[in-house]
Order: structure tokens, then sequence, then C-alpha cells
């Protein structure tokens, strides 16, 4: 009988340390939840603040962002027309260039 008693004050015994395990375990991750959902609130906020303060506004951001990207487009399309101009004269180029070291060779002769 004492055995039994034992036993089941272990058992209980068992039953509120995993209670209380369980209970420690979810305060312990209220917190962390709370302090990591302050950090990244205080965070943002201060980023917002900073960068309002700095002059920055996605507006104008978004307006500096397309106008690039309309004088890259342009850029582009210069660099394509070189390069067909550029092929378009490439044969001409290399006669010149071998006139001239003709040239050059009769010299020397």
């Amino acid at each position: 009988m004492p055995i039994i008693l034992l036993l089941l004050l272990i058992a209980v015994g068992f039953v509120f340390l995993v209670k209380h395990i369980a209970v420690v375990t979810t305060i312990v991750a209220i917190i962390v939840g709370g302090i990591s959902v302050i950090a990244l609130v205080s965070t943002w906020l201060g980023t917002s603040y900073s960068l309002h303060k700095s002059g920055y506004h996605p507006r104008r951001a978004k307006q500096a962002y397309s106008q690039l990207q309309s004088d890259l487009e342009g850029i582009r399309t210069d660099l394509t027309d070189l390069r067909l101009q550029l092929d378009e004269l490439t044969p001409s180029l290399r006669d010149i260039e071998y006139l001239k070291y003709a040239r050059a060779n009769k010299k020397q002769d």
C-alpha cells in the first residue's frame, strides 16, 4: 500500500511539474514575442521617420526610377543604332587599313 501511495505521489508530482513547465514556457514565449514585436515596430517607425526627415518620398523615388528606366531604354536604342552603323562601316574600315599597310609596304620596297 505505501508503494502505491508513493507511485501516486510521484505521478501527481510529475503532472504538476509538466503543468508548471508548460505554464513557464508559455509565459516566456509571450514575453519574447512581445519584445520581438516591440523591437520590430520600433525599428520600422525609426526607419520611416529618419527616411522622411532625410527627404525620401516613395512617389519621388518611383518617378526617379521610371525616369532612369526610360533613360536606359534610350541609351539601349542608341547603342543598337551605333552598333548597326559600325557594322555598316566595318568593311570600309578594313579596306582603308589594308590600303594604309599596302602603301607602307610599297614605300619600303
